[in-house]
């Protein structure tokens, strides 16, 4: 690529080099002229010597031709050696343009060589589900097509980790889904029973009322064990609707919060409904809640639950909910492990809390995420997708 247009262009030069000496430079034109002149100076010498004015001409005319002839013969002279040598200068010419493009294409060979061998490599990590390095400063010399092909590397790894972990959570949820569904019917075995014997106790008034009371509680929280459960062994049931969020939430508040818990709802006008099971998000909302509240209870400080809610900032078509709390906060480590169904920090707790919200909120198109305030207490974020039907322009 390099030594076929540098040679053309030598030949061309050389060519029309030639051409030009044959055109202006040769001898021959300026001998006649020479001869002229000879003459002119023959014929002009007798009365030459009686003008002085003729005299003075002939001689400048004499210098100046005597000098373009010695100008001709020395142009012949350089022009006739450079086509004798143009040859060897062009052969000479050719091999240090080779020489300059071989090692030039070499440069560019291992320029571009280096990077692709990088990303093979990668390719290599990401079967081996190693992490992908960093960006380094070095990168940026690379040429735009090889940064482009790192980046599309990079963003393969992350799609192909968030897949990972997709479906990890998927097996993850289906192994506690089906011990879940085996719990709820070994659990729902012994309930009818120790209702209707609950019932008997109380009838013939036999039974001490504290034993009695222990019985009626334990029987609820079999049954509340055997609800949760069986949501988490199931998806979600029903037909998804629209659903108002703002009215949702303000009768579970109203509902669901006891007295002495100050408890609010911050919401954004005209924020869009949403798509989904309506007593699946609600049961997850009242989780939630719950949470907030018995945390609340154990609290000496103020008793503050705030629910907020608005279209989620820098992610079009989303609606965010937050629940904050002034309690105690979440234990430090659990990290997602929160909503694991084994994970629980009460001392009488199922673990299958958080676990269904997480369920339920999933089951419908949305994330949730659990963090602790930094003024203290804890927070809930819920992302639900905004209704097709009622996304607002723009977003």
């Amino acid at each position: 690529m390099t030594l076929v247009p540098a040679l053309g262009v030598l030949l061309a030069g050389a060519w029309l080099w030639s051409g030009t000496l044959f055109w202006f430079g040769t001898l021959g034109p300026w001998e006649q002229v020479t001869e002229s002149g000879r003459a002119l100076f023959e014929a002009a010498a007798p009365i030459a010597g009686e003008h002085a004015e003729l005299n003075a001409a002939l001689e400048r005319h004499r210098e100046t031709l005597s000098a373009s002839a010695v100008l001709a013969r020395r142009w012949a002279y350089v022009g006739d050696r450079l086509v004798h040598q143009l040859p060897l200068v062009l052969v000479v010419t050719g091999a240090v343009l080779s020489g300059l493009a071989l090692l030039v294409s070499r440069r560019l060979a291992r320029g571009l060589a280096r990077p692709i061998a990088e990303v093979a490599e990668w390719t290599e990590r990401l079967g081996r589900e190693e992490p992908i390095p960093s960006p380094a400063p070095s990168e940026a010399r690379d040429t735009a097509e090889v940064q482009a092909l790192r980046a599309a590397v990079r963003r393969a790894a992350e799609e192909l980790r968030a897949a990972r972990e997709r479906a990890l959570e998927a097996e993850r949820v289906r192994t506690w889904g089906e011990m879940a569904r085996r719990v709820a019917h070994e659990m729902k075995n012994p309930l009818t029973p120790l209702r209707l014997a609950v019932h008997r106790l109380t009838d013939d008034g036999g039974a001490p009322a504290e034993a009695l009371a222990v019985i009626r509680e334990e029987t609820e929280r079999l049954e509340e064990l055997a609800r949760q459960f069986s949501w988490l062994g199931r998806p979600p049931e029903g037909v998804p609707s629209l659903i108002d969020l703002r009215d949702l939430l303000e009768r579970l508040l109203a509902t669901d919060v006891p007295p002495g818990i100050d408890a609010t709802l911050e919401s954004e006008p005209d924020v869009p409904e949403v798509e989904a099971q309506y007593d699946a998000l609600l049961r997850a909302f009242r989780n939630i809640v719950r949470n907030a509240v018995e945390a609340l209870e154990d609290s000496a400080g103020p008793r503050r639950l705030t629910v907020t809610l608005a279209l989620a900032d820098g992610a079009s078509g989303w609606v965010e909910i937050r629940f904050a709390d002034t309690g105690p906060g979440l234990p430090a480590g659990l990290g997602d492990r929160i909503f694991e169904p084994d994970c629980t920090t009460k001392w009488r707790g199922t673990g299958l809390g958080l676990a269904v919200v997480r369920h339920s909120v999933t089951a419908n198109g949305g994330r949730i995420q659990a963090r602790n305030r930094p003024g203290g207490g804890a927070e809930f974020v819920i992302r639900l997708p905004v209704a097709k039907a009622t996304q607002p322009a723009g977003r």
